[in-house]
Formats: C-alpha cells, structure tokens, sequence
C-alpha cells in the first residue's frame, strides 16, 4: 500500500476515480444529478488543477497499483481544512480511510496546526458517525449554495490534535 501526493501525472486519473466513488456514494443521499453536479464541480481534472496550484495537498491510496481512497486538505490560518476523505465502496471499514486521516493528522503536527476541519452533509450519517468515532466535534452548522439550484447543507467538525 502507497499513499501518493497528486501531481500533474496523476490528476487525470485521479480525477476520474474521485468523480467514480463522489457519485457512487452520494447518489442515493443527495440524488444523481446533484452528486454529478458536485462531482464535476469539486473533482474535475481543472478543479483538482486549481487547487494543487493554491496550496491544497491531494493524496491517493494505493493499494496494488490500483487506487482505493483518496484525500484533499489545506492549511487555511491555523488550522487544517479537511475537504475530502474518501475510500471506495469495497475497502471500507478496513482501516484505509483512518490511514488517510492519520496523514492529515500528520502533516498538521509537521505545520504546527492543533485543530483539523471539515464539513459533512447533515444527512451523511455513516462519515459523520465516522468523524465523531475519530473524536471531532459538531462547532457549527452552514448551508451553502453550490449553484444550479443546490445547496449543501452541513455540520462543520472540529478535531483538537
């Protein structure tokens, strides 16, 4: 098993595995359209691009050469932004998706950063049962419009390393 940073050669693919497992997973919680919607929006190869390219750090799980999870986090003042955490369907629950967790805890403890971040739909209750597991705590509530006449509508968690 490697846990790769992303880079200009591996974006493409990247990509097509986040939007893959996004939709698979979203599609029966928020409904096709929008998770084809988010998907394109937040994973495309431009939008993977463009936010490598303004400090955010992409990781991909691989595990015999074949991606399993994939994770995105920034630094964003004092603490760290959790945006994405992922694993595909058949490797849940085996330990990889704390992997990619603990590397965020990591490079959080390598830039002085004591709190991590995130955000997870309202309705999402296997993460966020997942991230209450891990030891984050419910700070606050936001809904957010995403355009095209969707909104996400989630609780922000907050984890003290």
């Amino acid at each position: 098993m490697k846990l790769l940073k992303v880079d200009q050669n591996t974006i493409e693919k990247t990509s097509k595995f986040a939007k893959e497992v996004f939709i698979d997973y979203y599609n029966d919680l928020i409904g096709n359209d929008q998770a084809t919607y988010m998907a394109n929006l937040f994973l495309s190869d431009e939008a993977i691009d463009n936010l490598i390219k303004q400090g955010a750090i992409f990781k991909i799980l691989v595990l015999n050469e074949t991606i399993i999870g994939f994770s995105e986090y920034q630094k964003q003042d004092s603490r760290l932004f959790l945006s994405k955490l992922y694993v595909h369907k058949n490797y849940r629950n085996q330990g990889y998706g704390k992997k990619l967790f603990l590397d965020c805890i990591s490079y959080a403890k390598d830039n002085n950063l004591e709190k991590i971040f995130l955000t997870v739909n309202k309705y999402n209750t296997p993460s966020y049962n997942m991230y209450l597991h891990l030891g984050f705590k419910v700070i606050d509530s936001v809904v957010n419009d995403i355009g095209n006449n969707y909104v996400m509508d989630d609780y922000i968690m907050e984890y003290t390393i």
